[in-house]
């Protein structure tokens, strides 16, 4: 008779305790780490998993909540928001986005790269493709924004976060880049805030209580790096000194920032000092049209791409464009730590370290337990110590010799890494890392997995993958 009279009260207690979640795109607040329960110490298709099921194709990752797992796709066209059983992978239901428009993207990109997040109950959505959806646990749509055109070069790559009740979305591109801020229940707009000088960029935003207990959400961008109030999206702060094509997710560590920003041509050997705008047009202007064109431009000094530089694509270089092409030659790949807090331009006092050796160009930094982490192309790994930025130890994973997309993350005292071709490499966490096991997938991996309550998910070109303890 005891136990019967138990039963309700322990089938109300799982109710109301549910598993650990992963809500966005590299978890807590872009951590890209989940502590709480021991992890399995391999994984891969040969591998042990608790289920594995099929999925459209696209580059986001999953978010995890209580009962389910959301990722977003795209198939024949149609750009899908998808939700799966978290027990046993089943997929609950499928919502196609109200449009799909075609833009421009790097090969590498995808219409389905930015990843969702979810506030346990709903979930909110964005493709470069139409905008921000956000659905119930059930699949009914709430709202829709729709955004855009676009007009970055390598297409959108930055994934929506919440704050205070607000889905704030990041939208860096050649023209008209702004960070907009939107009601949570209704879609409405709260705040827009222009960041013209801004260009093609693709890191997805940090969310950070500030000491006087205001909220900040923090953005990498082209050349800097800048705090806006969440309130309503006053700037705060800015730290100029990042490189011209930011990729990676900031991460936080008490009171300090971390970022690792690399982009082509930002190394100290590469730089070119370039003339000032009014004097190619004074030594170089031909026509006297004010502008600069190929034919005009000495070849030496020409873009590796000109329609990158060229923002408005009428063939021809503007002030702003030659002017974002100079600072472009003379910007520098690092990996630093900012003192956060403080405001206007803190540049000068606020930047305690830079390391500027073998930097990642996608894949984020990762602190844990004290140590930062970098993976860059080549199964190049190194540890850095977070208050000094002092090299710890680098080292090649040499069962993945390859390139990498997926951020690391973290939990139980191991490090997962998997490169693009789907090689695993588990490392035992510590400044003197070593190699704690190994596997593959057999297929192409982009997208950062996601880890809570002992669980760890991966997505792979054609499936969604659990494995657990």
């Amino acid at each position: 008779m005891e136990m019967i009279r138990r039963i309700p009260l322990l089938l109300l207690l799982a109710q109301a305790a549910p598993g650990g979640e992963w809500t966005r795109f590299r978890g807590p607040n872009g951590s890209g780490v989940a502590d709480d329960k021991p992890l399995p110490r391999e994984i891969g298709s040969g591998k042990k998993f608790v289920w594995k099921t099929p999925v459209p194709m696209g580059k986001s990752s999953p978010v995890v909540i209580a009962d389910r797992i959301f990722l977003t796709g795209h198939e024949s066209g149609k750009l899908l928001t998808m939700a799966f059983d978290r027990k046993t992978g089943r997929e609950l239901w499928r919502k196609e986005a109200p449009g799909n428009r075609e833009e421009k993207r790097n090969k590498l990109n995808d219409p389905a790269a930015p990843s969702a997040v979810s506030d346990g109950r709903s979930v909110y959505v964005f493709f470069a493709g139409y905008g921000l959806v956000s659905y119930t646990g059930d699949g009914q749509e709430r709202w829709r924004v729709p955004l855009g055109p676009f007009t970055n070069f390598h297409g959108m790559g930055a994934s929506p976060v919440l704050a205070e009740g607000k889905v704030l979305m990041i939208c860096d591109q050649d023209i008209g880049a702004f960070l907009i801020a939107v009601d949570q229940n209704t879609g409405k707009q709260a705040w827009k805030t222009e960041r013209p000088e801004m260009v093609h960029s693709f890191s997805t935003p940090i969310v950070h209580r500030t000491d006087s207990g205001a909220t900040e959400v923090i953005v990498p961008g082209s050349y800097q790096m800048v705090s806006y109030d969440v309130t309503g999206g006053a700037e705060l702060w800015r730290v100029r000194g990042l490189t011209y094509q930011v990729k990676s997710v900031p991460v936080i560590g008490g009171s300090t920032l971390y970022f690792n920003g690399w982009a082509p041509g930002g190394e100290p050997s590469e730089h070119m000092e370039l003339p000032a705008f009014e004097e190619m047009i004074r030594d170089y202007d031909k026509d006297h049209d004010g502008k600069l064109s190929k034919a005009e431009t000495p070849k030496n000094w020409h873009p590796g791409t000109w329609d990158m530089q060229d923002r408005n694509k009428d063939g021809l270089l503007d002030k702003k464009d030659w002017e974002y092409y100079r600072m472009r030659r003379t910007s520098t790949n690092s990996a630093m730590a900012i003192r956060l807090g403080g405001k206007g331009d803190v540049t000068a006092t606020h930047v305690l370290w830079k390391y500027r050796k073998s930097l990642p160009d996608v894949p984020g930094v990762l602190l844990y337990r004290d140590v930062l982490y970098l993976i860059r192309n080549g199964g190049i790994l190194q540890t850095l110590d977070p208050a000094t930025g002092r090299l710890l130890k680098q080292g090649r994973l040499p069962h993945a010799l390859d390139e990498y997309y997926a951020s690391p993350v973290a939990g139980d005292g191991k490090v997962y890494l998997i490169s693009r071709n789907g090689d695993v490499s588990v490392v035992e966490a510590g400044g003197d890392w070593g190699i704690a096991a190994t596997g593959e997938f057999g297929e192409e991996v982009f997208a950062t997995p996601a880890i809570a309550d002992g669980h760890i998910w991966v997505r792979t070109a054609t499936a969604l993958y659990d494995f657990g303890q």
